[in-house]
């Protein structure tokens, strides 16, 4: 449940971004560009460390690889102050980064430079229901990008924008390899700011539990990041879980070459998440070579077949998020036990774990960035699309 403290802590966020848009919306006076993507600056709350940063930094080196002019641009002091101009060089296109309550904020710093040009929202979505504080969110956009499918059926309910789906994309890496001599490694991960409940790492206790008991010969590395508060309260729920030497928490923030260094000593990815827009940990993990056991629901089967990792059953069920950050829509209750049996498939078989690792490797691998406009001929070898 949310404390007071959280709630007048987002009573006075949620006041705050409104009174941002309504001045924005003022500032712009419904003035907008030519379509035009000779020029992209990509705004994004990058100091936030979560996973809109990290999609706007994979969306920037992808227009970059197609040879477009593109400036990526932290806005994330915004947040706390809407009157902040971020100098930058001036954009034929703008395209923000961010929840749909944040995206005037963001959109704030890049004025008056972006008052004239093409102005587009990223936005992904977790659920099949619009959440009803976007109303009204996308009045400053001439269009969205979306990562997946997904997330374009459930904000094609509320937005009157044309909506592309824009799926992020990651540069080629090469494939981790199984040492068959060596601990089995299975990695977790969870921040509190998107919501625990929707993340589910109490599953992937229970599931890695399930397959493994107490054995040492297999270690469950669990990443948590967000309120302290609430990951204090998530150790205290699963004490009895956590009370194994074979199961580790790694918490707070980790960099770059941390994260790397995680997904470099990792097996297995396991996500036993409820609901994804898009499932970027998941998509990172293969494009390491790094088999995945996750929920078969939502964003992430976009990217994801029985072919190149094990899907997970479920059960659609009501929404029931303790942290209340969603609500009034369904998702998706995760098969534990066929979970644990995925993971014992992939620490027993050797052959199928390689194939596995191989197709998912390949599978991502295989993906070009995708564009909703044509790129410059002689910019690159691949090609946007009309």
């Amino acid at each position: 449940m949310m404390g007071a403290m959280g709630y007048w802590k987002r009573a006075i966020s949620e006041r705050l971004l409104a009174g941002s848009a309504e001045l924005t919306y003022r500032l712009l006076g419904g003035r907008s560009g030519q379509r035009d993507f000779s020029r992209v600056v990509v705004v994004a709350p990058l100091g936030r460390q979560n996973g809109v940063a990290s999609g706007a930094r994979l969306q920037h080196a992808a227009l970059r690889q197609l040879g477009v002019d593109a400036e990526l641009v932290d806005a994330a002091p915004a947040l706390r102050n809407p009157l902040l101009r971020i100098p930058h060089h001036a954009g034929t296109a703008y395209v923000i980064h961010s929840g749909g309550p944040q995206a005037a904020a963001l959109l704030a710093t890049m004025l008056p430079l972006a008052t004239d040009a093409y102005r587009v929202a990223f936005w992904a979505w977790e659920l099949p229901d619009p959440p009803l504080e976007w109303s009204g969110c996308d009045r400053h956009f001439a269009e969205i990008w979306t990562p997946s499918a997904f997330a374009k059926a459930s904000l094609a309910r509320m937005m009157d924008r044309p909506i592309h789906v824009v799926p992020h994309r990651a540069p080629g890496r090469g494939r981790r390899i199984r040492n068959p001599d060596g601990c089995f490694t299975v990695l977790a991960m969870a921040d509190t700011r998107s919501s625990l409940s929707r993340k589910n790492p109490h599953g992937a206790l229970r599931a890695f539990r399930t397959a493994f008991g107490r054995s040492s010969a297999v270690q469950l590395y669990l990443k948590l990041h967000g309120s302290q508060s609430e990951l204090a309260q998530f150790e205290r729920a699963n004490a009895n879980l956590l009370r194994t030497g074979n199961i580790h928490l790694i918490r707070g923030y980790v960099d770059d070459t941390a994260l790397a260094a995680l997904y470099r000593r990792a097996d297995v990815f396991l996500s036993l998440h409820r609901a994804e827009g898009f499932g970027l940990p998941m998509f990172e993990a293969m494009a390491n070579g790094i088999p995945v056991v996750a929920t078969g629901w939502s964003g992430n089967t976009e990217f994801m077949s029985n072919s190149d990792s094990e899907l997970v059953p479920y059960t659609l069920v009501r929404v029931n998020d303790q942290s209340a950050v969603y609500m009034g829509s369904m998702w998706a209750e995760p098969d534990i036990d066929a979970a644990s049996c995925a993971l014992r498939r992939l620490a027993d078989n050797l052959h199928h774990y390689e194939n596995l690792s191989a197709a998912a490797h390949r599978r991502i691998a295989s993906l070009a960035p995708e564009f909703p406009f044509a790129v410059p001929e002689g910019k690159c070898r691949g090609d946007g699309h009309a």
